[in-house]
């Protein structure tokens, strides 16, 4: 059994979330030994997608008999494998995203949430839930110089204690929260890393506050950095499911701080594993007191959780799914 991985060529030197899930699929093939390719060209069994973009090579594949497989719903910040838009508080999947889906012979995603999601939605391709993949490994440290390399690529002091969010610069409603955050606490550093739609510089932000700095998305060596020395990792839970920075932030032993309510991530932002705020105010009061030390980190817990959903697990559950496509097999029988 040979698998193709498909990576977009446009997208080669990308490090958003839908990179980084290719990436990890690819790397829990690997600690199973599963035979995987990224050329199209290549002889392999089953092609796995993570893309609505790629609906033309999946209708390649299906011309050719191949066995396509889809990983939905896991990288909803990124708009190359975003499958749903929000009207007001209801998900409503794309047509686009809802015709690939049902052209593909298996869909993965990560929790039931998101697996009833897609059933409500229209879509009637067999759904199974597998570990979302967390690479562990990338944030152990080998030396102190990789450790370094996020406050020396940004020149800042060591002791500097840092804020950081990761998302879309589209999104209106937390970029509000996040500014009203960081106006609460002007002693520190907020830094917000995300895709714009120039790709070439983050969008100005009228008004905001000097202790906030906006990126665009870095490589993954400063990413790595970045997640192992924040104080905190805030997320806005704002009805986009993105499991995969979360559960970085979580392999990082980064402390993570959400801001309420909670529509998805609720295995990983329950209180247990994350200190979640009702407001803005709320949420400001708690990262000053982590940052005096004045509460209890709840990273080891977190961390705990990102190793429940590894690599190794994730590469486990992909070739028992494999294995069953290829032979015509359901798994609920």
């Amino acid at each position: 059994m040979k698998i193709c991985v498909f990576f977009q060529p446009k997208d080669k030197y990308d490090n958003f979330e839908g990179m980084r899930l290719r990436k990890s699929i690819k790397g829990a093939l690997e600690l199973v030994d599963v035979p995987y390719s990224r050329n199209l060209i290549d002889n392999y069994d089953i092609i796995h997608f993570v893309s609505p973009d790629d609906e033309l090579k999946i209708n390649d594949a299906k011309e050719e008999g191949i066995p396509t497989v889809f990983s939905a719903g896991l990288a909803e910040t990124d708009n190359s494998t975003r499958l749903f838009e929000l009207k007001g508080d209801t998900h409503v999947i794309t047509s686009r995203a809802l015709r690939t889906l049902n052209k593909v012979d298996l869909v993965l995603t990560s929790d039931e949430v998101i697996k009833d999601l897609l059933i409500k939605n229209g879509v009637h391709t067999r759904i199974e839930v597998v570990p979302l993949g967390v690479n562990v490994a990338r944030f152990e440290m080998t030396s102190q110089l990789q450790s370094d390399i996020f406050y020396n690529y940004y020149q800042l002091s060591k002791d500097t204690k840092f804020v950081v969010s990761v998302g879309s610069y589209e999104d209106k409603d937390k970029f509000k929260a996040f500014l009203e955050i960081a106006r609460f606490c002007p002693n520190y550093n907020f830094y917000y890393f995300g895709r714009s739609k120039s790709r070439r510089k983050p969008p100005k932000i009228k008004n905001a506050p000097r202790n906030i700095s906006f990126h665009l998305f870095v490589n993954d060596e400063i990413y790595c950095s970045m997640m192992k020395n924040a104080s905190v990792f805030l997320s806005f839970d704002n009805r986009r499911h993105n499991p995969i920075t979360l559960f970085d932030a979580a392999a990082s032993k980064t402390q993570i701080v959400a801001l309420s309510p909670l529509y998805n991530n609720k295995e990983l932002l329950r209180e247990l594993n994350a200190y979640v705020g009702d407001s803005t105010p709320e949420v400001a009061s708690i990262i000053t007191k982590i940052m005096n030390g004045e509460l209890e980190t709840k990273t080891e817990l977190a961390y705990k959780v990102a190793q429940d959903n590894s690599l190794r697990k994730l590469g486990i559950a992909l070739k028992k799914n494999y294995d069953s496509l290829l032979k015509g097999e359901d798994e609920n029988d």
